[in-house]
């Protein structure tokens, strides 16, 4: 076997361009009604629109978008080993985190208050909205889809994630004062669709992406 040097290795082996960082992010929810895209990107690597029914979350805190996993694991110890000698993963509990900026949105007051909202309306001469909050929150379930970018145009890297079903799990204290923004932490829980057999779908893609298929690893379609 010939001789080299771990410069050599690490040149060899590490790529800067696959370091990637989250410096724009857009969040969506939909109902269930509507399908998450198959893709993010079109034949050029650029970002796709949206189709119809998708709500934006608005401005979020600079915390961004925080996706949790706990894992939950069974172990089987053996009579004279130190160590378990077979371990099986039980369970995964996947949540989604983030604090919202624009709560007055309607789809979103709906979603931390647990209320149906369809009925409500403005008045057009004050334009006021005026609901009642339930006692014991009725949550729906929705859809949520994350997308981040990385990189100029010619090298922009496109993140997302979509979730065919997630529920409100916690709404944070909300605190009203002279100093910062109204903002609420909304936590989200996320199930596995029925249709679709998967918790979450993962997008990587974006004209970065393209460029740099050799290093990724995957097998050209």
């Amino acid at each position: 076997m010939a001789s080299t040097t771990i410069a050599a290795v690490m040149a060899a082996a590490d790529n800067r361009a696959l370091v990637r960082k989250v410096q724009r992010a857009v969040a969506f929810m939909a109902p269930l009604t509507v399908d998450l895209p198959d893709t993010l990107t079109s034949g050029t690597g650029q970002l796709e629109e949206l189709p119809t029914g998708w709500l934006p979350i608005g401005l979020v805190t600079p915390d961004g978008y925080t996706f949790g996993s706990d894992v939950e694991k069974e172990d089987i110890d053996a009579l004279g080993y130190a160590t378990p000698v077979r371990s099986d993963i039980t369970k995964v509990t996947k949540t989604i985190q983030f604090t919202a900026l624009e709560t007055g949105r309607k789809h979103l007051q709906e979603l931390i208050y647990g209320v149906d909202l369809s009925a409500v309306t403005q008045s057009s001469t004050t334009g006021e909205v005026v609901f009642d909050e339930q006692s014991l929150p009725t949550g729906g379930e929705y859809r949520l889809l994350v997308i981040a970018a990385d990189g100029p145009a010619d090298k922009e890297w496109l993140l997302g994630r979509g979730y065919p079903v997630v529920k409100l799990a916690s709404v944070g204290e909300e605190q009203w004062a002279r100093d910062g923004a109204k903002q609420t932490q909304i936590t989200l829980d996320v199930f596995t669709d029925d249709e679709l057999g998967t918790p979450v779908r993962h997008y990587l893609g974006g004209t970065g992406a393209k460029a740099e298929s050799t290093s990724l690893g995957y097998t050209q379609a």
